[in-house]
């Protein structure tokens, strides 16, 4: 690591590179192969047991995962495996995921309107002295007592996703500009991304297979969606309560299911990508690569998975952590090289050897479902009036989302996304102007209880 550390500084003085570029291609394309192997092997144990444990009753859960040990099987054979098998796994679970978030984002605004009623049918002591006189003060002190700005920002942005909604329309848009205005002078993909964030959590944003699967979770949508929220009685809400809750437990069992298969397929393309620019295999590659076979033979039933598999894991000890330090110390060398380089690189042809770092290094960002082949545009900076007018393009589409849900459905829309915008106040009286009129015309005492609990909650945790 040490040396490989010298060679990505030496690159970075384009010093020696007719060496250094060839080792550094094959220092990190073998770290980047180890470093997968000994996640995929840890991960996919994990995997198994859990599924073992507590299966999910997911049919697309079932088939991806059925696929990737078809494609984990012939890695450990020693059968042909292509990058563009994988990839289309990759794309297939990124499809389903991009569905499941969708899920998730409508039942959390559903969430947000039933915890607005549920106090109708609930016997409650409200405390309108401390809603009144008390409860501003004690949530400014939440908010202030942190001396980290951005600690401090996520507290007003939590706060202000649960606080009672009663901005007029145009207040809120005018908001919404005021976000946009602050992304004038990015890149057009940062614009981009911001944006789609706020249709998706307004529930604008409809993915590619949103309507081709998961039947159950669409007659749940629909259900909540046709729903009185102005005329419900206390059975009917249980009704709509019991129904969200147990749709919400599916997705989000759903979600960390699938972010565990695809980190497992990101390390596969990982290994499959990085496998002819390595110094060869090493011992951690063999170890985890037995685990592998163990796992998967497991899965195809035949084999037991028993606890000895653990005796294996423990060699693995500080390994991952020392080859992930090594890796973030060099990997600064990879858009660099290529960048400035890359005539050289193809002189030598290395040009595949670091394709496959630029991959590795994206799949292995922490960012499980990046784009790894994105549009060069999308690193464009546009006029400002490119922000401006994406912004009035969302707003268009609130304006139609507006006129079709009703009331409650709206505010907790607009609270929602208030609470992903940029902190929009200058200083602490604004904060606590804005507390104090948010509170101050609510006047549905269901509301003002839910939002007490729901704001002491966030309080004491």
């Amino acid at each position: 690591m040490k040396d490989l550390n010298y060679v990505a500084a030496e690159i970075s003085k384009g010093k020696n590179l007719g060496i250094n570029l060839d080792k550094y291609a094959k220092g990190m394309n073998s770290m980047y192969h180890a470093l997968a192997y000994i996640k995929l092997a840890m991960n996919y144990y994990t995997v198994f047991d859990m599924y073992r444990e507590e299966p999910i009753e997911e049919p697309l859960f079932e088939e991806c995962y059925a696929e990737f040990n078809k494609l984990a099987g012939r890695l450990v054979s020693g059968g042909k495996l292509t990058v563009d098998e994988v990839d289309t796994l990759r794309t297939k679970i990124t499809g389903i995921m991009e569905t499941v978030t969708a899920f998730i984002d409508r039942l959390r605004i559903y969430e947000h309107v039933l915890n607005r009623v549920e106090y109708r049918f609930k016997e409650n002591n409200f405390d309108r002295e401390y809603y009144n006189n008390y409860l501003t003060n004690d949530l400014m002190h939440f908010i202030l007592s942190d001396s980290d700005n951005i600690v401090i920002y996520s507290k007003i942005a939590e706060i202000i996703g649960q606080l009672p909604m009663r901005l007029s329309k145009n207040k809120f848009f005018e908001y919404l500009r005021e976000a946009f205005s602050l992304y004038h002078g990015a890149q057009r993909g940062t614009i981009d991304d911001f944006a789609y964030s706020l249709r998706a959590t307004a529930m604008i944003e409809i993915p590619e297979s949103f309507d081709k699967i998961m039947p159950d979770m669409h007659a749940l949508i629909n259900m909540l969606e046709e729903a009185d929220y102005a005329a419900l009685d206390g059975e009917k809400y249980a009704e709509l309560h019991n129904a969200l809750t147990a749709g919400a437990d599916k997705m989000n069992m759903c979600a960390d299911y699938f972010v565990l298969l695809q980190q497992m397929v990101n390390d596969l393309y990982t290994i499959v990508i990085t496998a002819d620019f390595t110094v060869g295999d090493v011992e951690e590659t063999e170890l985890a690569s037995s685990i592998v076979s163990h796992v998967c033979s497991a899965y195809s039933g035949n084999t037991n998975l028993d606890n000895s598999i653990l005796d294996k894991f423990e060699l693995f000890e500080g390994k991952q952590e020392r080859i992930l330090s090594a890796v973030s110390q060099c990997d600064y060398a990879i858009t660099l090289a290529t960048r400035d380089y890359s005539d050289e690189i193809s002189q030598r042809q290395l040009t595949p050897a670091y394709e496959a770092l630029k991959s590795a290094e994206m799949l292995q960002s922490g960012s499980d479902f990046v784009e790894l082949r994105r549009d060069e545009a999308l690193t464009d900076i546009p006029d400002d009036e490119y922000a401006d007018k994406v912004c009035e393009g969302l707003i268009a589409n609130l304006q139609e989302l507006f006129g079709k849900v009703s009331q409650p459905v709206k505010r907790a829309v607009m609270a929602t996304l208030l609470s992903q915008l940029p902190v929009f106040f200058n200083n602490t009286e604004e904060i606590q102007n804005y507390i104090n009129v948010s509170l101050i015309q609510c006047t549905d005492e269901a509301e003002q209880t839910a939002v007490v609990e729901i704001l002491k909650f966030i309080i004491s945790n």
